[in-house]
């Protein structure tokens, strides 16, 4: 009998650790995905569903990570998707969000992930994130 009790408090145990765990690396992820969206040093680059969501939070200069799901060369844009989003299934036309990219330099190919620098720009169209500096990852 004691054995059992022993074997229950255990488990118990190793479930409300597992449980604790799990529950700090979830708020430690959503912290850093709220991080300082205006891209301070060590801060965690925003992701396109973040500014999606919350455009009027991202004022200045910013820093995105993101990943490319279609390029126009001829217009110097391309767009871009949730870098966790695609990161999780692979593919590129599961988004919620899409957000054209101007940017002057050489575009990025279609299913790399970058992160940008620039600002969000709205237009008659909606929201343009004007790059100014482009990072593979």
């Amino acid at each position: 009998m004691r054995t059992g009790n022993l074997a229950v408090g255990v488990a118990a145990v190793v479930v409300v650790s597992g449980l604790a765990f799990a529950f700090v690396r979830q708020g430690s992820a959503e912290a850093d995905s709220r991080s300082s969206p205006a891209g301070m040093s060590g801060a965690a680059a925003a992701e396109v569903d973040d500014l999606a969501t919350n455009p009027d939070g991202f004022k200045g200069e910013v820093r995105l990570r993101a990943a490319v799901a279609k390029v126009n060369k001829a217009k110097g844009v391309f767009a871009a998707i949730d870098a966790r989003e695609f990161e999780s299934c692979g593919c590129i036309d599961c988004a919620k969000h899409y957000l054209p990219v101007r940017y002057a330099g050489e575009l990025p190919t279609v299913k790399s992930v970058v992160e940008l620098t620039g600002e969000v720009v709205r237009t008659d169209k909606g929201l343009v994130f004007e790059a100014k500096r482009l990072e593979a990852k």
